[in-house]
């Protein structure tokens, strides 16, 4: 975390997630995939924000998956925890675990 403050001292991280090594991509959607992934952060007690939610063109398919985090009020102990369990979401999706 120093060094993303130190060279990047904004309160936002975009996280890109590779959809298409989804075991379930192609049967299922980005969206899908990328609301599965946010709802299991919750359940794992971490909350970001899902990157369909920004989307320019909502009608039309997404062609990535992101996820938007705030570091602006989380100390740098709470924003790793976060991220750690944002990671394990991704790995339970992703069937890794």
């Amino acid at each position: 975390m120093p060094a993303v403050l130190r060279f990047l001292p904004f309160i936002l991280l975009w996280l890109k997630v590779d959809h298409s090594k989804h075991p379930e991509y192609p049967r299922r959607s980005i969206e899908e995939l990328e609301e599965e992934i946010f709802l299991q952060g919750i359940s794992n007690g971490v909350l970001c924000t899902r990157g369909a939610w920004f989307r320019t063109e909502p009608n039309t398919p997404a062609s990535g998956m992101f996820f938007r985090t705030t570091f602006a009020s989380a100390s740098e102990e709470a924003m790793a925890t976060a991220i750690q369990r944002l990671g394990q979401a991704i790995r339970q999706s992703y069937r890794i675990e």
